[in-house]
């Protein structure tokens, strides 16, 4: 059994979000022995997020403004998604210490992530991912649907030594007014764990989450923070970002 670190951080703000993402994805490449890590977390206020590849041109920036949102971008890929009633998750490890894990090995623990609370997953639609500008309009093979409806959406990096998968568990829907938030031509086909299991908390969520991918890779996990040298690192991140708008 891998010994591995879990990260619970209070909901913040979705620049420090993002580099704390990507502080452990840098330090993974420094040290040989980062602990296998699943941070998990969440947004205050709420945000729109996009994906790597993608740009701030798709977003409407003043009327995120207007409503109070943070706008960033993601280490990892994918599309845009608006982040308040979720839990997030952020798992990275070194790939001398475990394989990058494949698609329907993250789509196993979801579906079972279901099973646990009695909802069984749709089965598999080998269809493909459509390239799309909202995460939550289309589905990936590591992502399972309930009743053709999404309500998990991932996305990853890689380097030659270092993997990171995120992705956001919806509690709620993406909201009605996310098509006036970022430029799309495509409709959201989101739910949130509150419609499917009603009652169900982001801890509990996080409770099963934490022992289904712990079963599945073979990793027993400790709750532990970031470290000071992960923490000054988000903090650096921070600031180049600030200085660059500037």
């Amino acid at each position: 059994m891998r010994k591995g670190r879990l990260i619970i951080d209070e909901p913040t703000d979705g620049r420090r979000n993002m580099a704390v993402d990507e502080a452990l994805f840098n330090i993974a490449h420094e040290e040989s022995s980062f602990p296998i890590t699943l941070r998990l977390y969440g947004w205050t206020p709420p945000c729109v997020s996009i994906g790597r590849r993608q740009s701030f041109d798709m977003v409407n920036i003043d009327e995120c403004l207007r409503k109070g949102l943070d706008v960033v971008k993601r280490i990892g890929g994918g599309s845009a998604v608006y982040h308040e009633h979720e839990l997030t998750y952020c798992f990275v490890s070194r790939l001398d210490a475990m394989p990058e894990p494949k698609g329907v090995e993250w789509r196993a623990i979801f579906g079972s992530l279901l099973e646990n609370f009695g909802v069984s997953p749709d089965a598999p639609d080998d269809r493909g991912l459509a390239r799309v500008e909202t995460c939550f309009a289309s589905s990936g093979d590591d992502e399972p649907t309930v009743n053709g409806r999404k309500w998990v959406g991932s996305a990853r990096r890689r380097s030659r030594s270092v993997f990171l998968q995120h992705g956001s568990i919806l509690l709620a829907r993406q909201p009605d007014f996310f098509d006036q938030l970022v430029h799309t031509k495509v409709e959201d086909n989101s739910t949130g764990l509150w419609e499917i299991i009603p009652d169900i908390s982001a801890e509990k969520i996080a409770s099963v989450l934490t022992e289904k991918i712990g079963e599945a890779f073979g990793v027993e996990f400790h709750t532990s923070p970031a470290s000071a040298e992960e923490t000054d690192e988000a903090d650096k991140i921070i600031h180049r970002a600030s200085t660059a708008a500037i």
